[in-house]
């Protein structure tokens, strides 16, 4: 395996204590009442999105990575850098919104603009991995 390869666990690795840390936002908002973190996060729904969209990223691309592994396939750099931002800026919206409910009306140009750019590059890294490991899979 190639030393980039070890950029998925990391970007898991982050996913994660991200996640972990937002649970703990979580429970001072919710069950401490502790009014200072409940007015920094004034989006408590998108709180527990971003934390749910963490979690969901830190699994998926660790299991992407152990897969990957298995197979001893080494992806191209690129590829891997697509996954690492991906996992990291895709559930990023959601705890904005969290701080500024506001922030995403949905209706502005830059607002659809920036959950274009947010779900471009894991789509991208992700997708070329899944072809990859078909056509690694069925021999092709």
């Amino acid at each position: 395996m190639e030393f980039n390869m070890t950029m998925l666990p990391l970007a898991s690795s982050i996913c994660l204590i991200i996640a972990l840390v937002e649970a703990w936002f979580m429970t001072m908002v919710r069950y401490l009442k502790w009014n200072s973190i409940k007015r920094l996060f004034p989006g408590y729904r998108y709180l527990v999105l971003s934390h749910i969209d963490y979690l969901m990223m830190a699994s998926l691309v660790y299991s992407v990575y152990l897969v990957l592994i298995e197979f001893n396939i080494a992806l191209h750099q690129g590829v891997v850098w697509l996954i690492f931002i991906g996992a990291l800026y895709n559930p990023f919206d959601f705890l904005l919104q969290a701080i500024k409910p506001d922030i995403a009306d949905g209706e502005s140009a830059l607002s659809k603009i920036g959950v274009v750019i947010g779900f471009l590059p894991l789509t991208v890294g992700l997708g070329w991995t899944a072809i990859t490991l078909l056509i690694t899979i069925l021999n092709l």
